[in-house]
């Protein structure tokens, strides 16, 4: 592995040199931006990926890519999962656990940002109940799939920065609602769970982090004017 890293580091140049043959990957979001990238660079240096996306179709279209590239027994394995139904979230969580394969990495990739204010199916704004309490629920019920030296890595933002959790309004009902303002409550969120999963599981070796993958310019965006 090479570095020091910056902002124009590419994927390969970070994984150069690191062989993931064996290992099992849990993607969220590879329909588009980073979980395609992503996915597609673990696969290229033999991890399996297990990539988890609302649309099916448009995955498999948009995970071409990862197939090509696909080396040293790596490969891809698409699973349907609507992060704004905690239905769906269940569903794609309980397939797992009933497969018993254990997990190495789990990437919490997948989300929305900025959007008019709505609801999840569920009752819940729409950004705090995707990108947060969506994946809140399927990593907390695939725990047990999380491997001795396994890592959560929750994307968050440093749109973090925007705003706090309100756990009195998590739905903006008495708060007058702004698209980043709800934004950076969700990456906030995403933060903080990540402290804590690192907080309960790291005495069995299990550890957890979130990052700032950086501004690039990828369909979370969709939302906002020139």
């Amino acid at each position: 592995m090479t570095g020091p890293f910056g902002a124009e580091t590419t994927t390969d140049e970070v994984l150069e040199g690191v062989n993931l043959s064996g290992k099992r990957i849990l993607v969220t979001g590879v329909s588009a931006g980073l979980g395609v990238e992503t996915a597609r660079v673990l696969a290229s240096h033999g991890a399996l990926v297990v990539g988890a996306a609302r649309d099916l179709d448009k995955a498999r279209k948009a995970t071409e890519v990862v197939l090509a590239d696909a080396k040293n027994g790596g490969g891809l394995e698409l699973v349907e999962l609507d992060l704004a139904s905690l239905k769906s979230v269940r569903a794609c969580a309980d397939a797992l656990v009933a497969a018993g394969k254990p997990f190495d990495l789990v990437i919490c990739n997948a989300g929305v940002m900025a959007c008019p204010k709505g609801k999840t199916s569920d009752g819940f704004e729409t950004q705090f109940g995707t990108n947060h309490l969506g994946h809140f629920v399927l990593v907390n019920r695939i725990a047990s799939l999380f491997a001795p030296g396994s890592r959560l890595v929750n994307l968050s933002s440093s749109g973090h920065r925007f705003s706090d959790v309100n756990l009195a309004d998590p739905n903006f009902d008495h708060t007058h609602y702004t698209e980043f303002g709800a934004y950076g409550r969700s990456k906030t969120a995403n933060v903080l769970f990540a402290v804590e999963f690192d907080r309960r599981h790291k005495a069995n070796g299990i550890r957890a982090t979130a990052v700032h993958p950086g501004g690039i310019q990828t369909e979370l965006g969709r939302y906002m004017t020139p």
